[in-house]
């Protein structure tokens, strides 16, 4: 008895780990423009069209962007100049957010440079 309620407590411990820990980025991209999914408990980053972008504070009608240092609470609905980026916040709930991103292509990237090459966010680079 003594040695199952170990063992479910060690089950339950790593399932509770991975529900907290659990962080997922996927990003669908065309030309310049790419819808995101993010599923994070916390914060996470991802390279979206050649740009190191952060996604955190995932919450009930908003989400957090960041670049270059730069944070943008976005609501849900709205849509915000992140960087060389348009952000549009699609969905914001609690540990999960879509998004669309579209690079700007007017060179709005304050003085930063596009990195070059594919990635796995980015294959059409």
């Amino acid at each position: 008895m003594r040695q199952t309620q170990f063992v479910l407590r060690a089950v339950l411990v790593l399932l509770l780990l991975c529900v907290t820990a659990c962080t997922t980025t996927s990003a669908k991209c065309r030309n310049n423009r790419c819808t995101v999914a993010v599923k994070t408990t916390s914060s996470t980053s991802a390279e979206i069209l050649g740009y190191q972008v952060t996604f955190e504070d995932l919450v009930a009608g908003r989400v957090t962007v960041g670049y270059a240092g730069a944070r943008h609470p976005i609501a849900a609905g709205q849509t915000a100049t992140v960087g060389p980026m348009t952000v549009t916040v699609a969905i914001a709930e609690p540990g999960r957010a879509e998004l669309s991103i579209t690079a700007d292509q007017r060179g709005g990237d304050n003085g930063l440079r596009r990195q070059s090459g594919a990635s796995a966010l980015n294959p059409e680079a």
